[in-house]
């Protein structure tokens, strides 16, 4: 039950987290996103404490998760990189 709470008080940031990197870092590894996702998870968690293991296990797992389902309802569209992003702006 402590995990499943846990889940559900990280899912909307890690949600917004995964469609916010996924529409900016086109054309990089999923591996990579997850990473970048993570770090602002768990970044935002911290305010200034230490995010506990469990913690970062559970949203790791969430991350896994979302884009699993977000892939297969077709929200993302899968495909091979293409290179960097492009500039905002440009």
């Amino acid at each position: 039950m402590k995990y499943l709470l846990l889940a559900l008080q990280y899912l909307p940031s890690v949600l917004a987290g995964v469609q916010a990197v996924e529409s900016s870092l086109v054309g990089t590894k999923g591996a990579n996103k997850k990473e970048v996702v993570l770090a602002a998870v768990t970044a935002a968690a911290a305010v200034g404490t230490k995010v506990p293991e469990d913690h970062v296990k559970v949203v790791s797992s969430l991350i896994d998760a979302v884009v699993t389902q977000l892939n297969e309802s077709g929200v993302f569209q899968t495909s091979k990189p293409t290179g960097p992003a492009p500039m905002i702006g440009k």
